[in-house]
């Protein structure tokens, strides 16, 4: 669309969304600033779809590993599950994926400007970014897309704050599967993450209100 032609436009977040509206911006002739103060990729690739669909991938195959067809001549053993080499594995296959995905692909677009830092608004067309590395950098836009995700929600049960407790976020970035662990909540990432600790050998409890 031409009316997208010399536009200046300052993206926030990395993610799905953010990226998308990037990338469409860019193919319409404007020029974009992406603004992200932690890791590029968002969520899905970094914290959420792809970290957990590989633990629970790993969970499966030793959950099979438990069990035989075959009893009488191809016997089941319960596997040795070394966690610190699974995150290993995990990391380096999130890495491999953001790349592909995201930091490859805005390496390779001259109409869009990485900033790493937060982003502040002062007014209607202007924003001040405070740069991870130190400094801040005053970034004049035309129009202005805010696509900073969601994060975990966090209850407020009495003592919560007080307890050493985990989120979707920490508990896949374990070093260690928990002998014993209690997930507050029963939706799909809360079971998603129960049964994928449970088949790595943790004791699981699940409190639901429904």
């Amino acid at each position: 669309m031409n009316s997208d032609k010399n536009l200046h436009i300052a993206v926030i977040g990395s993610g799905g969304a953010a990226m998308a509206a990037a990338l469409k911006a860019a193919e319409r002739g404007a020029r974009i600033t992406l603004i992200e103060r932690g890791i590029i990729g968002g969520t899905c690739v970094n914290t959420g779809c792809v970290p957990s669909k590989i633990m629970s991938r790993a969970a499966h195959i030793a959950h099979l590993r438990t069990e035989s067809p075959f009893d009488g001549g191809v016997s089941a053993q319960i596997p040795k599950v070394d966690r610190a080499n699974l995150l290993q594995q995990q990391q380096t296959r999130v890495e491999e994926l953001r790349d592909a995905k995201y930091e490859g692909i805005l390496r390779d677009q001259t109409a869009i400007t990485v900033l790493n830092g937060e982003a502040r608004f002062v007014d209607a067309n202007n924003l001040v970014v405070q740069l991870n590395e130190g400094g801040e950098q005053n970034v004049h836009f035309d129009r202005a897309f805010i696509g900073t995700g969601a994060r975990p929600a966090e209850p407020s049960i009495p003592g919560l704050a007080e307890t050493p407790y985990l989120t979707s976020t920490s508990a896949l970035a374990l070093i260690t599967v928990p002998e014993r662990l209690i997930v507050i909540g029963a939706g799909f990432v809360a079971l998603e993450l129960a049964q994928a600790f449970a088949r790595l050998d943790s004791k699981v409890t699940v409190l639901a209100r429904s």
